[in-house]
């Protein structure tokens, strides 16, 4: 855990200003600030289209009785998304629209079902194994005398 916050907190923000510096050299600072609120705005617009068309993918699956898997992962990354398109900088606008494409979501979807799978079919088979495994031990009988009470 603290090995991802490090990378969130620390290595991040060094990669997004090392961009910020190579970007804002090529193109300079004015057009470098338009092009991180143009981002913020596109991604803002395609984050509330979005995310109205999950919710209602969602309101029907539950009126037809099915669990909404998919349109609650769908949710998740269309927020977590949204947060990087607002977060300036040019890597965090790129891994949020990857996760607008419908496509990406599925796609990270199956890479995460794979690894719960992995995780908990693995606790499984070891808690079966273990509830297997006999226990040997003695025991001494010990009658009680119903006559003396």
């Amino acid at each position: 855990m603290f090995f991802y916050l490090l990378i969130i907190f620390i290595i991040l923000p060094i990669i997004e200003i090392s961009i910020f510096i190579q970007v804002g050299g090529f193109v300079g600072t004015f057009n470098t600030i338009l092009i991180i609120f143009l981002t913020a705005a596109v991604g803002v617009y395609f984050v509330r289209q979005q995310g109205f068309r999950t919710f209602q993918k969602i309101a029907v699956e539950l009126q037809n009785q099915q669990i909404p898997v998919q349109g609650m992962f769908d949710g998740l990354v269309i927020l977590i998304s949204g947060i990087l398109l607002v977060t300036p900088g040019f890597l965090t606008d790129i891994i949020g629209f990857l996760g607008l494409i419908p496509q990406t979501r599925v796609f990270l979807l199956g890479i995460i079902k794979n690894l719960f799978l992995q995780r908990y079919s693995n606790a499984h088979k070891q808690y079966k194994k273990d509830m297997d495994e006999t226990i040997d031990g003695d025991f001494i009988e010990i009658e009680e005398d119903n006559e003396e009470k």
